[in-house]
């Protein structure tokens, strides 16, 4: 159909950052086959971080209001003088028109980039009961192993050893910290475990307001109790009476807390910039910041050029690299992609580690997770979402996501008080959709259940439970109360008792795997992320007083401040190491991981080098540099050299090998061609290898000597470049004594020589794309299409008949245009949309003949897309935001607005012209036309109102 009067309804999905110079070109939209909350990036409007070249002696204000000499009207937020770091300041401009390409116009200007709100840190973190809002801590023991990670790890053998990361200063970087927490020394200063600090923003800020810091960075509040629990990982130590017996990986290191996100809302990039550059001022030895926003681009972070000058100081970094596995490759969040920056990817813990038991009334028990055990003084009846309806019942009821769930509900529930509603676990909707309708029923108490048992039970911030306790079953004991209910005897009741405070733990059916929401790598520019994996799923740690005092969360979040603990252990036992050498102990030791219930070696993409085993990087007795390869895009990569040094007192021998790794899809049933469905990413596991030969499979070491082995690697053919595949594997270095891995990643094929506009694939209805048309359910128009949009009042013509330019870009690209250009255009392009042998006699738009770009005139630009090292004639002003990749897009054009190559908008006249779409190939410079692959359309004839 096509779209009608009520445009309001339609749902426009953003391909980019919308980095918009012209308000009015952003009325125009998407379309877009996916949509995710992470891709609504936000930027503070007009505020800019502006990186300068040094000049001594000069504060980096100064230098650059001498240079605007009042053309830009502007206020600083942030300065950064110290050139040691990064020479700039971040500003926001005031006067209403001056945008980033004023600023990049200016001499002495090295790059700009719009300030970003960052999110503040989001884990899946277990509800509690309600507890009381007061300082005392439980008292909660039992035969559970709440230190299981560290067993994961090898840590618990260090710990034994008596090495706990004495010595070693760490700087965390988030929320702020409740270091009143008697697990965190119970005070904040030297001698205490919290040690050093600052809060740079205070309570209140919001990420767009005005911080107002101060040299505490307490927080209570329970919503900053992401940094409480990351400094609980590193650092806990939980007294005898108290807590649950929990111990930190490195419960003897010096901690610094660095608080940048207030009580509520996110941060700006420029905050937590100058938390990192204060944490090295502050001569810590590395930073952890399990914080981020997603940006896959390497060139769109102001992160890499600051995080490089740390490293270069001496300072390590260690960062989360994201939670958003379910967008497939090259989703991953700065700071954790800058390559100086050792990113984590989260491994699931082998246990549920908070479970208790409620007796059943049929003779038997059920166990269910939540931090704390649920007391109540007599049994609660189970009402199961979706019972009583007289129709089959789906996830959709079962989730509690239809209302007639509720209506069904009124007339089963008499007793809410006494009462637990049984939920199926769903991504259908959330708690906040039916929370009234268990308020109208006077039910407290809510039993989420599960029927997959790849999917560990992640659960929802204690803080926005409100009064209600959630408790979670985990796969067994979900199978195992649907069973009992079902087989309940007519008119009998299930009820349960919980009467019991004694903790245990259960086996994770999903443990010890990488997390489904771990986010999987590499950059687009292929540096390999994550470097390693760690314990970041299901993870019991410390959490403010005022929230209970402990949480259980799940997330990258909690897999950095791990594997900075552990560098914090390796750094203690040899501190003479420098930084790349104390990682390369880290990756080549770690431990390569299947794919969950699959003899396949997870993806490099997902996991890295592998799960970190602390006590193998410190016992290492060789060195192995580098510490991964990114083989980049080649069917047949150049070849890759390989130290290995001897570090041990022992002559040694050492064999070398390759193991593969899961060859992965970003799009699956993706083919040039074929009849098959689009289909995004879906974590597929391909058993396609890369093949290796080496210069030599062994070699033999005396004590303090070196050797390179050269290995040539070939790619796994790929027919299917549509699909943007990855592989990836590790080379293999074994002794009598010890092993160790190189990860190495690549696509298999050249980025540049491939095709980057999707042809004659379907989608949804079956449309050759890419294609105009009404609509993504209609036919595509062939020669010609007649339109008619918004006036540029949005007043709606009565024959509205809105046009969408469908196309889909299936390699990375820096550049993407889409312009109107003159019916006759003579210009050539690599694929043509329509007959070039049939001829219409149409009026072209009243609009003047602009010269274009790479000699091609149009008159105006739809849509354009930048980022990074553009071809010079392209103004920021005209782009329109990043170009994200593995994305299917498109352009509906709803309003008659555009803009000339400058970025200056214009009004679009009633008339005919042609689509043209041109797509900078990945690595070229864009100054000649071959730089390009072009699409021409259609004849568009476009009334306006």
């Amino acid at each position: 159909m096509r779209f009608k009067a009520t445009l309001s309804s339609v749902l426009l999905f953003g391909l980019l950052d919308p980095v918009v110079s012209n308000p009015q070109l952003n009325k125009n939209g998407f379309v877009e086959s996916r949509s995710s909350s992470a891709q609504n990036v936000t930027y503070i409007p007009n505020t800019y971080i502006v990186e300068l070249e040094h000049t001594p002696s000069t504060k980096a204000a100064t230098l650059l209001s001498q240079r605007l000499g009042g053309r830009v009207k502007y206020h600083v937020r942030k300065e950064f003088n110290n050139a040691k770091f990064f020479y700039g300041l971040s500003l926001t401009v005031t006067d209403g028109t001056s945008q980033k390409s004023d600023l990049l116009d200016i001499s002495g200007v090295k790059n700009v980039w719009p300030v970003r709100l960052v999110p503040r840190p989001e884990a899946f973190i277990a509800a509690m009961p309600n507890l009381p809002s007061n300082n005392t801590l439980p008292h909660i023991r039992g035969n559970s192993d709440v230190n299981r990670p560290l067993k994961m790890a090898g840590v618990d053998k260090l710990h034994e050893k008596g090495i706990k990361g004495k010595s070693v200063k760490i700087g965390i970087i988030d929320t702020g910290v409740d270091y009143l927490h008697p697990s965190l020394g119970g005070g904040f200063g030297p001698g205490y475990k919290i040690s050093f600090g600052y809060d740079l923003v205070g309570d209140d800020y919001t990420g767009t307001n005005t911080p107002v810091p101060d040299d505490d960075p307490l927080v209570t509040c329970a919503v900053g109790g992401h940094g409480t629990h990351v400094a609980g990982i590193i650092g806990m130590t939980d007294a005898q009476n108290q807590g649950f017996g929990l111990v930190g990986v490195a419960p003897e290191a010096t901690i610094g807390m660095y608080r940048v996100f207030g009580c509520s809302e996110n941060s700006g990039d420029d905050v937590i910039m100058a938390a990192m550059q204060q944490a090295a001022e502050d001569g810590v030895d590395l930073i952890t910041m399990s914080l981020g926003s997603l940006s896959y681009w390497e060139q769109a972070s102001p992160y890499v050029s600051l995080a490089e000058s740390i490293v270069e100081s001496g300072v390590a970094i260690i960062a989360a690299l994201g939670n958003d596995g379910d967008l497939g490759p090259y989703a991953v969040s700065a700071p954790g992609l800058a390559p100086e920056v050792l990113a984590v990817g989260s491994v699931e813990n082998e246990v549920y580690p908070t479970v208790y038991k409620a007796q059943n009334n049929i003779g038997g028990s059920l166990e269910y997770i939540s931090v704390f055990p649920f007391i109540t003084d007599k049994p609660l009846t189970i009402f199961q979402a979706g019972s009583g309806l007289d129709f089959p019942v789906t996830e959709l009821q079962a989730g509690g996501c239809d209302t007639r769930v509720w209506t069904a509900a009124q007339e089963a529930i008499t007793d809410g008080a006494n009462t637990a509603v049984l939920i199926y676990l769903t991504k259908l909707c959330s708690l906040s959709a039916y929370s009234p309708e268990l308020s109208a029923l006077n039910v407290t108490t809510v039993i989420y259940y599960t029927d997959d048992p790849d999917i560990p039970v992640l659960l929802p911030e204690p803080d926005t439970v409100g009064q209600l306790t959630l408790l979670f079953l985990s796969y067994d004991q979900s199978k195992q109360i649907v069973s009992d209910i079902k087989n309940l005897a007519t008119g009998k009741e299930y009820t349960l008792l919980f009467n019991s405070s004694t903790i245990q733990d259960s086996l994770n059916s999903a443990g010890h795997a990488i997390d489904y929401f771990s986010s999987i790598g590499p950059t687009v520019e292929m540096t390999l992320k994550p470097q390693l994996s760690a314990p970041g799923g299901n993870i019991l740690s410390t959490y403010p007083r005022s929230a209970g005092g402990y949480a259980v969360l799940s997330g990258t979040s909690m897999a950095a401040p791990f594997t900075a603990g552990v560098y914090a252990l390796v750094k203690s036992q040899r501190p003479d190491l420098s930084i790349s050498e104390i990682i390369s102990l880290l990756q080549s030791t770690a431990v390569p991981m299947k794919a969950l219930d699959m003899d396949i070696i997870s993806s490099v993409t997902q996991q890295g080098s592998g799960l970190i085993n602390a006590y193998a990087a410190v016992a290492a007795d060789s060195q192995i540099s580098p510490s991964q390869l990114s083989l980049l895009d080649s069917p047949k990569p150049a070849k890759q050299t390989i130290t290995i040094k001897n570090t041990s007192k022992k002559l040694r021998t050492y064999s070398i090998s390759h193991s593969g790794a899961s060859y992965i899809r970003t799009f699956n049933n993706f083919t040039a061609g074929s009849d098959q469905a689009f289909v995004k990413f879906t974590n597929i596991h391909e058993a396609k290898y890369a093949t290796t030969k080496f210069s030599k499979s062994k070699l033999s070491l005396h004590p303090g000597k070196s050797a390179e082995i050269e290995v040539q690697f070939t790619a796994p053919d790929e027919p299917q470049p549509y699909s943007e595949p990855i592989y990836s594997g590790h080379i293999k270095i074994a002794t009598d004594s010890s092993s160790y891995v190189v990860p190495y990643l690549g696509v298999p094929y050249s980025r540049s020589d491939t095709e980057y506009i999707a042809r004659n694939t379907t989608a949804w209805v079956g449309n050759d794309r890419p294609y105009v048309g009404s609509d993504s359910t209609s036919p595509g128009v062939v020669n010609i299409g007649n339109y008619s949009i918004l006036g540029s009042d949005g007043s709606i013509p009565d024959d509205i008949n809105v046009p969408i330019v469908n196309f889909i870009i299936v390699q990375p690209s820096n550049l993407i245009r889409l312009e109107i250009v003159p019916v006759n255009t003579t210009f050539v392009p690599t694929y043509y949309g329509f007959d070039p042998s049939v001829k219409f006699d149409v009026a072209d738009v009243d609009l003047p003949l602009q010269e274009g770009f790479l000699g091609v005139p149009n008159y105006g630009i739809m849509a354009q897309w930048g980022i990074g090292h553009i071809p010079p004639g392209i103004s920021v002003a005209a782009l329109l935001g990043w170009p994200y990749p593995n994305t299917v897009t498109g352009f509906i054009l709803l309003y008659p607005f555009l803009t000339h190559e400058n970025g200056t908008g214009f009004d679009l006249t009633s008339g005919a012209f042609r689509p043209l779409l041109r797509v900078l190939r990945y690595g070229a410079n864009g100054t000649s036309a071959d730089d390009y692959e072009s699409w021409l359309g259609p004849i568009m004839n476009v009334k306006t109102s």
